[in-house]
This record gives C-alpha cells, structure tokens and sequence, in this order.
C-alpha cells in the first residue's frame, strides 16, 4: 500500500479549495488534493451556466495569485460598476468610480472558475491531484494526519484542510459543531432579457415576498436571485413564462426596463450553517464547510477565497514548527470576520420578513441615510469589496510582510 508524503492535504476541489491548494503550493509545500470528480466546464452551446457568483475585487486578486483568473475566457465574465439597492420606497447606490475602482465586481460562472484553478494545478509540480477519488479511512492526530483513499493510496502530511462543502463529512468526523438555520426559502435563478441590455448594472430590491437581484450577464441579459418562501418559490417554478414575467414585473422597476423573456429557471434551498470552531488539532475547515450563507448579498464565494487568503497568510512563516498557533490566528480572524458577515446578512434577511412591511421599511430608512453619509457608504463598499483592513493582505494587494 503506497504511502505519499506532502504538507498539506486538500480535501475538497471546489473554487475554494482549489485556490487555496494553488496558494499553499505557491509557499513552496507539497500539497495533495483529493476531490471526487476532476473540474472539467464545458461552456454550453448557449448562453451561460445558471451557477454563477459575484466576484469581488480582493477574490479577483486571489483567483490570480492561485493561477485562476488568467485562465477565464473575458467574453464569459460581466463586469459590473454601478450596484444599486431599494427596500420600500428609498435606496441607495454605488458607483466604481466614485471609490477609486474600475470595477465593484464581476459576474462568473462557478463551473468556469473552478476548471481554470484546475487547470492551473495540473501544471503545478508541486501538487498532486486525485480525482476521482474518495477518502475511506481517517487518523486525525495531534501532530500527523494520515488520509486513505478507495484506491488504496495513503496520505500523510501535517496538516489536513477540509474544503469539502457545506455537509462536510471531514467536519463531522472531527466532531465539530454546526449551528443551523432553516429559511423556508429557495431561491428562484436563472436569466431573463430586459428591455435594455444589462451593460454592467448590479440591482436589488427587497420585496415584499424576499429579496430580488438582477445581475448582468455577458450577452445583456441578466441573472435572477429571487429568494422568496420556499412554497410560494415553487409556485413561481412552474408558472407558464408569461405569468412569470407579468409578476416578477409587478415587483421590479430596476432601469433597465421591464422583463420581457425568461430563461430556464432552477430553484436552491436557502439553510445558513456556521461551524463553531475552524480547527481541531491538524485540521481546518475552509469555505462552505466553515460557514453558509443566505445569497441575498452574494457573499458566498468570496468568504471562502478570503479564507484560502487567510489560511495562506497566517502559513506564510511555517516550516517545521508545530502549526498550531498560525492555526489557532485562522480560526480567531475568520471566526470573527464570518460571524461579522454572515450574522449582518442574516439579521436583514430576518428583518425584511418583519409583518405589515415595517421591516422592509426600516431598511429602506437605513439605505436613505446611509445615502447621505460617505463614510458609512465607504466602509461597505470597502468591506462589500474584500478591500478593508480585515481581509488578507493577498485581497488587498499587498505583499507578504
């Protein structure tokens, strides 16, 4: 039975994993990751994949620094630089340049990014990938772990990332606690094409059923996020395309007009889980395995690649000392920075839901003020951007101390 040494083991091949295999490789260390299939996007023959994620500035530098985003074809990618949000009858918006950016994000297709990181280890000498491949045996020591896979091979390495999802059997094998909560919602996704071509308008209204957001799309069309009672979201799913566009109408007025088709539509169950702690003994959880979040604020993605960041960050020095202090700094800094998220969005979201509007409302008066008073507006597009001072120097562009 042939056992392979390495420094790390990545279990979990998604875009977060997979970036932070490419970064930890890039530290120079031998790194193994395990995943159960091999990325390989096939872009369809039309349009686009309904899976897609805002890109944040910061995740944008990550993805590069991880070998991913060099990898993406621009004409798939919508670049958006204009973010608009309204609840009841006030709002607010952002523009890219009035923060000195060129972008506040992009548009991406979660399969595209994930093949383009793979495509960017396969090059990379110092990782090895097993795909497919699943683990089937586990010894989580104090100072070693010691991973079998259904092949037969056996892994060893001083450290054991687990980055395998938000119903993570490495997470539960440790022991580790999960809190959850069950929205009774789904969110309803897909493209619709609007009067005017989307040229790179992000806009989100809280309706009165849940949050709706229009994203653009490459061609000009747009994205939908309509997160909305789990029945009431199913109805919705089966409605002939008419009756869609007649109601998703009643209750958008975004500046691009009104909806005039739709594309096909897939429904997502919304459930929030947040791990209780990110480290027991050489292992860690990363990304949709240390917490999920409701889509309403698109936030998802981006918190797993700042914790790929972070991982890195706080390994930067580590050789052969005991990694558990750099370890313990993850989990203090992204315990708090993904309760700080994570709990925001939730509250809004419970907000909104409040009887008689009220909710929706007092949201609505929040957008109006912070409108009118710059430094609440720069700290969230600061923050909305990976750019603020609690996100790995990696987001920010700055160089390992």
């Amino acid at each position: 039975m042939a056992t392979l040494d390495v420094d790390v083991i990545v279990v979990g091949g998604g875009v977060a994993g997979a970036a932070c295999a490419a970064l930890l490789a890039g530290q120079q260390r031998r790194v193994a990751l395990v995943d159960a299939r091999r990325a390989n996007f096939q872009p369809p023959a039309q349009g686009f994949d309904p899976r897609v994620v805002a890109v944040s500035p910061g995740s944008r530098r990550v993805l590069a620094a991880a070998g991913g985003w060099q990898g993406l074809d621009r004409g798939r990618l919508a670049a958006y630089h204009h973010m608009a949000v309204h609840s009841a009858a006030l709002g607010v918006s952002f523009r890219a340049s009035e923060h000195g950016l060129d972008e506040l994000g992009w548009i991406a297709e979660i399969p595209a990014l994930q093949t383009a990181l793979w495509q960017a280890l396969e090059g990379n000498d110092r990782v090895r990938l097993f795909a497919p491949a699943a683990w089937k045996r586990i010894d989580l020591g104090r100072d070693v772990v010691r991973l079998g896979l259904d092949d037969g091979t056996q892994l060893r390495a001083a450290l054991l990332v687990a980055a395998d999802g938000a119903r993570s059997q490495l997470r539960q094998r440790a022991g580790i606690r999960v809190d959850e909560w069950h929205y009774n919602q789904k969110a309803l996704i897909g493209p619709v094409r609007t009067a005017e071509d989307n040229t790179g308008l992000a806009w989100q209204r809280f309706t009165e059923h849940g949050p709706l957001a229009l994203l653009p799309l490459p061609d000009g069309r747009s994205s939908i996020v309509w997160s909305q009672p789990a029945d009431r979201a199913a109805q919705l799913h089966t409605m002939d395309e008419s009756d869609f566009v007649a109601e998703i109408n009643r209750h958008q007025d975004a500046p691009l007009g009104e909806v005039l088709e739709v594309g096909e539509l897939h429904l997502l169950p919304l459930v929030r889980r947040r791990a209780r702690q990110l480290v027991r003994d050489r292992l860690v959880l990363l990304g949709d395995a240390a917490r999920s979040v409701h889509p309403l604020a698109g936030q998802g993605l981006n918190l797993g690649l700042m914790d790929a960041a972070a991982l890195a960050e706080v390994l930067e020095n580590w050789k052969d000392a005991d990694p558990g202090p750099a370890l313990k700094h993850y989990q203090r800094w992204r315990l708090s920075n993904g309760a700080l998220i994570s709990g925001g969005i939730h509250a809004i979201n419970e907000l909104v839901r409040a009887p008689a509007g009220l909710g929706r409302h007092a949201l609505g008066m929040g957008f109006g003020l912070a409108r009118q008073l710059w430094p609440v507006r720069e700290a969230f597009v600061q923050r909305a951007c990976g750019l603020d001072s609690d996100s790995p120097r990696l987001a920010r562009g700055r160089s390992p101390a």
